[in-house]
């Protein structure tokens, strides 16, 4: 694949929108499928061991022993994805260390936009739950691990009109529909 992203420090970054024909996202950077691998299989494991912990009864254990199991599942996750998608259905993805706080996910998603000096909110639906720009929240500590979408939209009035995402990322999209509309035809060809 091609590739965009870079900007934003070292951190890299993939943009995209719905494709007009319902077809699958574009991305701008090809995903391997390890990116949301992690996903489907934890959660699996997590549900089969939380059945398990039902069916033998919940054990009485500590508060102690509770936050040591917890830690010891976050510690799986050293990184997570997380996807920003504003109101256009427009997209920008980016990978976060878990160590990293809320604050570092909004001067992502700030240095994104087209005004960035407009207030904004970000939150995850359904339901709709506010994240707060917080640096004392680091994000295994959240509902974002292993990957999770979370929605922008402007903090005052009138909250979905855009333009949102600043113009480079927008050309970057639209750069890579056009590779991949060409990368298509070429392939229908054959």
């Amino acid at each position: 694949g091609s590739g965009g992203g870079g900007g934003q420090g070292e951190r890299q970054w993939m943009a995209g929108k719905p494709r007009a024909d319902g077809g699958a996202d574009m991305t701008l950077i090809e995903v391997d499928d390890s990116f949301f691998e992690v996903t489907g299989e934890d959660i699996k494991a997590l549900e089969a061991a939380r059945k398990k912990r039902e069916a033998n009864g919940q054990v009485f254990k500590t508060r102690k022993m509770r936050e040591q199991e917890k830690e010891a599942r976050l510690a799986r996750f050293s990184e997570c994805a997380v996807r920003v998608v504003f109101p256009d259905q427009t997209w920008l993805q980016a990978r976060f260390q878990s160590t990293e706080s809320l604050s570092d996910v909004y001067a992502f998603a700030r240095g994104a936009l087209a005004d960035p000096s407009r207030p904004f909110q970000l939150f995850t639906a359904p339901p709709r739950n506010n994240l707060a720009d917080t640096p004392d929240t680091q994000l295994k500590y959240t509902e974002l691990l292993p990957s999770a979408k979370v929605y922008c939209c402007w903090a005052s009035p009138p909250a979905g009109v855009g333009p949102f995402m600043a113009f480079r990322f927008i050309q970057a999209i639209e750069d890579g529909q056009r590779e991949q509309a060409e990368r298509e035809a070429r392939e229908r060809e054959r």
